[in-house]
């Protein structure tokens, strides 16, 4: 069965208005002889003039129909069809049933129009996947045509999927009872229900939007995606998740300016450990060398001492004596510490690097006379402390030139005589 119905003289006829939509009678066409000519407007075939039991007038197909969208249309989708028709006639809109698009890719329930507004109005009864609905929305859509899809079933899965309502019976007709929404910080609540006719007068005046909510539903709430609403609760929920996401942005700020601080904190924590580290192994190394340096005196003082108790190296003293320079080196020491010096009966001893031991009376190294370069003793030497005196520039030059290759010993206080 269907609602319209198609005459090769008087084109389109709609059941559902009193002049068949062209200023014809009903009785021109039910029960008339001969029989109108009637065809449907989906795939062409002879179509009859009926009236139900409860009074709704159709176009029924003749026997021997191929298969119809229009004819397989349930009783209930056409009630329902017929609701959306009559609410947008009473709304101050036109409305033409089952309408198809450019090219046939897609047919209307109720093409509705008012106010420089077209709306298909969609009554959507049977089962629909939502990549279906959304695909039907798509193709009406690029024809420059918005729809709007009803249902009067309890929980129907697409709903908010696309702009769409649940109806339900309510006292003077069908009313909107799902889908309208309104915002009152921080959560989206169903709206009051609305009689069909209201909201489809709000729809032509544009009074009510599609929305996809940013905020949450109420938690009694279905949560939809799309829901009808007002502008000003547009903006109610804009302003207050630009807020919340300002805050956001706020609290991400402070969480990693305190993020650096701490990784600032933990570096200079970290710095400060290492340069106490360092610290602590400057110390501990110069404690060390502090130790080598004493025991080395110490070592020299006691080989000193045990070299003057035997007497056959008065000899070798008495040779050192003359080498030039010497007693200037001698008298330099002695002006220097406020103490008698002398050459040290150690001389010989491989840790000088074949330089002389200029020593004080009680055996304490002060300093070591033309040490040679390539002789072995410099680290002994480092650890002494003592000074290096040279007889001539050339000498200082060539003891330095190897001191150059262990930078220790560059701090070392040479001087020429």
């Amino acid at each position: 069965m269907g609602l319209t119905a198609v005459h090769p003289e008087r084109g389109r006829l709609d059941a559902t208005a009193g002049d068949l939509g062209c200023a014809w009678s009903w009785e021109a066409i039910h029960r008339a002889r001969p029989p109108a000519d009637l065809r449907c407007p989906e795939c062409g075939h002879g179509l009859q003039a009926k009236v139900s039991p409860r009074g709704l007038r159709f176009f029924a197909h003749l026997p021997g129909a191929l298969a119809c969208a229009l004819a397989e249309e349930s009783m209930a989708h056409h009630l329902l069809k017929l609701e959306l028709a009559t609410a947008a006639r009473d709304a101050g809109g036109t409305a033409d049933l089952e309408v198809s698009g450019p090219n046939r890719t897609w047919r209307a329930d109720v093409l509705a129009s008012a106010r420089g507004r077209r709306l298909a109005l969609e009554a959507q009864l049977a089962p629909i996947t939502a990549d279906g609905i959304r695909e039907r929305t798509q193709r009406m859509a690029a024809d420059g045509v918005s729809s709007v899809w009803f249902s009067d079933r309890p929980r129907p899965p697409w709903l908010g999927i696309v702009p769409s309502v649940r109806l339900a019976a309510a006292e003077g007709g069908l009313a909107v009872v799902e889908g309208l929404a309104r915002f009152a910080h921080p959560t989206w609540w169903p709206q009051e229900p609305v009689p069909l006719t209201r909201f489809m007068d709000w729809l032509f005046s544009g009074q009510v939007l599609s929305h996809q909510p940013r905020a949450a539903m109420a938690g009694t709430a279905r949560s939809l995606s799309t829901v009808w609403t007002t502008d000003a609760h547009i903006r109610a929920e804009k302003s207050y998740t630009d807020w919340k996401e300002d805050e956001k942005r706020k609290a991400a700020e402070k969480a990693r300016l305190r993020e650096e601080q701490r990784r600032l904190f933990a570096g200079l924590r970290a710095s400060h450990e290492r340069d106490e580290e360092q610290r602590r192994r400057e110390e501990e190394q110069e404690r060390e060398a502090e130790n080598r340096r004493r025991w080395a005196r110490e070592d020299a003082r006691f080989t000193e001492l045990a070299a003057r108790a035997d007497h056959t190296r008065l000899a070798l003293v008495r040779h050192s004596a003359r080498l030039p320079g010497i007693q200037r080196a001698i008298a330099r020491l002695a002006q220097e510490h406020r103490v008698a010096v002398g050459i040290g009966w150690s001389v010989g001893d491989s840790r000088y690097a074949c330089g002389v031991p200029l020593v004080s009376t009680d055996g304490t190294l002060l300093g070591v006379f033309d040490p040679l370069p390539a002789a072995s003793g410099c680290a002994f030497l480092r650890d002494v402390g003592a000074r290096l005196l040279f007889p001539a520039k050339d000498r200082r030059a060539r003891f330095i030139s190897l001191l150059r290759q262990d930078p220790p010993m560059l701090d070392y206080w040479t001087g020429v005589v």
